[in-house]
């Protein structure tokens, strides 16, 4: 076998990446083909570190996600038995059907001053509705820390 020369696979690459001397043939190998492939290598504790980061991030955004879904301050709009929308939203906020105009400042209104507008009897005839004030009008219900509405203001 000595003095034989085989054949290599792939395309030539010098030595150490310097010029072969002038009579010796040029070495081939398979680096230069798979040098893209490799990369950079990381460590075994630098792939764990990564990996323990986006198990983390996933998670992380499924909880948000979670409650972002659970804990949305809006809730759909319903129609009740006589016809009216009725939406429970976070305090401070305002129903779709109230949210612009002059509907959104008597909304407001009838939220901030709840003593005002308990006090004004009901003047559209809603009372066989359980309405016993103006007020009955724009809010139907506040459980803790929300507020029903309900259109019968404005419509």
């Amino acid at each position: 076998m000595r003095g034989q020369r085989r054949r290599l696979r792939g395309p030539a690459e010098p030595r150490g990446r310097v010029p072969a001397p002038g009579a010796r043939p040029v070495r081939r190998g398979h680096r230069a083909r798979h040098a893209a492939a490799r990369g950079t290598a990381l460590s075994a504790g630098a792939r764990r570190v990564i990996r323990a980061l986006v198990v983390v991030l996933v998670l992380a955004l499924t909880a948000t996600g979670a409650v972002w879904w659970l804990w949305a301050d809006d809730g759909g709009v319903t129609i009740d038995a006589i016809g009216d929308q009725n939406q429970t939203v976070a305090r401070g906020q305002l129903p779709v059907f109230a949210a612009r105009g002059d509907a959104a400042r008597l909304y407001t209104f009838a939220l901030a001053n709840p003593d005002t507008l308990g006090k004004i009897p009901c003047t559209c005839g809603c009372e066989r509705f359980g309405h016993v004030s103006n007020r009955s009008c724009y809010i139907k219900d506040e459980p803790a820390g929300r507020v029903t509405f309900t259109s019968h203001a404005a419509t």
